[in-house]
C-alpha cells in the first residue's frame, strides 16, 4: 500500500497536468509529465518516450513540514470516526486522524516555444481566481480539501544553446496546505448499564436501595417521543 504522501504527490501531479497540458499540446500523463527534480527530469522523460524531446512538465516536492496553525482542528486532535470494522459485532470503529502539513512543490515547464511558456505562465498567475485546491476522496466517501497557494515565476533557462540546445525552462512554486492521514481502530462502547438507586437515611449512615437497572446496547435505537403540535 502506498504512503499517503505519495497519494498526495500523485494528486498534485494529476492536477498540474490537467491544468497546463493543453498549452504544450500534451495528451498522455504517463509520458508527458514526470515527478522529478529538474536535474533528472529530461532523462526520465526520455526513458518514458524512448527519445529526447523537450515539450513536457515536471514536478517535484521540495519540502514538507508540520503546520501548527491547523493543529487545533478536530481531525488533527481527536480524529474522525468513519465506519465499523465489522458491522455485525460493532466492537471497533475505523478512525481517521490527520497531521496538518505544508507541502512545497516546484513545477517546471519545458518548451521550445516561448509563447506557449507565457500562456502557461498566465494560466498559473490566474489560477488563484478559480478556488485552487486538491480534493482527495478517501474510500470514495470522505473528502479532504488541500488548498494551494502560489509564488514568483523564475526563468531557469540555460542559454548555452550550442551545448544543450535551445529550449526554455520556467519554475513555478506550488504550496499546499495538506493533510497526512493515518487510520487506526478504536474500541466502541457495546453496552451501557445504568443502575438507579434510592438513597435513604441520614449522613453518614445512608442506605441505598436498587430500584431499577437499565441496559442499553448498540443494537437498540433511542426513540424520542413526539408530542402533538399546539
Amino acid at each position: 500500500m502506498s504512503s499517503f504522501i505519495k497519494i498526495i504527490d500523485d494528486g498534485a501531479k494529476a492536477a498540474v497536468f490537467t491544468k497546463f497540458a493543453s498549452y504544450f499540446g500534451l495528451t498522455t500523463q504517463s509520458e508527458d509529465i514526470v515527478f522529478s527534480p529538474k536535474s533528472t527530469a529530461q532523462r526520465m522523460v526520455a526513458e518514458k518516450r524512448g527519445q529526447v524531446s523537450v515539450e513536457f512538465i515536471s514536478i517535484w516536492r521540495s519540502g514538507i513540514q508540520f503546520d501548527w496553525a491547523r493543529q487545533n482542528t478536530s481531525i488533527a486532535r481527536k480524529g474522525l470516526m468513519l465506519e465499523y470494522v465489522d458491522s455485525t459485532t460493532k466492537s471497533q470503529i475505523v478512525t481517521a486522524k490527520a497531521v496538518p502539513t505544508i507541502m512545497n512543490y516546484d513545477i517546471w515547464f519545458w518548451s521550445r516555444d516561448l509563447d506557449k511558456m507565457m500562456q502557461a505562465t498566465e494560466a498559473y498567475l490566474m489560477w488563484v481566481h478559480s478556488h485552487p485546491n486538491l480534493i482527495l476522496n478517501y474510500n470514495g466517501l470522505y473528502s479532504m480539501e488541500m488548498y494551494m497557494s502560489f509564488g514568483p515565476v523564475v526563468d531557469e533557462t540555460d542559454f548555452d544553446i550550442y551545448e544543450k540546445g535551445k529550449f526554455f525552462v520556467s519554475r513555478m512554486p506550488l504550496k499546499m496546505d495538506g493533510w497526512v492521514l493515518t487510520l487506526f481502530n478504536s474500541k466502541t462502547v457495546l453496552k451501557i448499564i445504568l443502575d438507579v438507586y434510592l438513597r435513604e437515611g441520614s449522613p453518614p449512615n445512608y442506605v441505598d436501595t436498587l430500584l431499577n437497572e437499565y441496559i442499553i446496547t448498540t443494537n437498540e435505537t433511542l426513540v424520542v417521543p413526539k408530542y402533538p403540535e399546539d
